[in-house]
């Protein structure tokens, strides 16, 4: 899938995604959380995609598969032209990991080194925004 296709599945809603995707019952998952999202509704696609919906509507998606994620990055890359976050913050993904902020872009990569751990793709907002309703503060990492 390309970063076009993720980004026209937000304009869908929780029925039409559900229709347009074939998903299972043992693919749906009610009431958990992503980061500060709380009670939502998680459709978990193969390749680690889950798709996140609150009240009927595509809040965020979260891809972790490796092949996927990179090449979303890549793609993202040209199409910014630019790796300039508006913002970069720890990642969870690991005590080296960060994660690049691109809220008005609608994108958010964490990244360890020049490996992409995880990205999330979500309706563009004000970095504000993003901070304020999805991310949330990494507590230290202990050994």
């Amino acid at each position: 899938m390309h970063l076009n296709h993720y980004r026209i599945c937000l304009k869908l809603n929780y029925d039409q995604f559900l229709e347009q995707n074939n998903i299972l019952r043992d693919q749906v998952n009610e009431n958990v959380c992503y980061e500060k999202i709380a009670d939502v509704t998680r459709v978990d696609l193969p390749n680690n995609q889950f798709f996140f919906f609150k009240d009927g509507k595509l809040e965020i998606i979260y891809i972790s598969d490796d092949v996927v994620t990179k090449k979303i990055w890549n793609e993202f890359k040209r199409i910014l032209n630019s790796e300039a976050a508006e913002k970069t913050v720890r990642s969870r993904a690991g005590k080296t990991s960060n994660q690049l902020i691109f809220a008005t872009q609608g994108v958010t990569v964490s990244l360890t080194n020049d490996d992409v751990d995880f990205i999330e793709i979500y309706t563009p907002c004000s970095l504000h925004e993003y901070l304020e309703k999805i991310y949330r503060e990494v507590q230290p990492f202990i050994r």
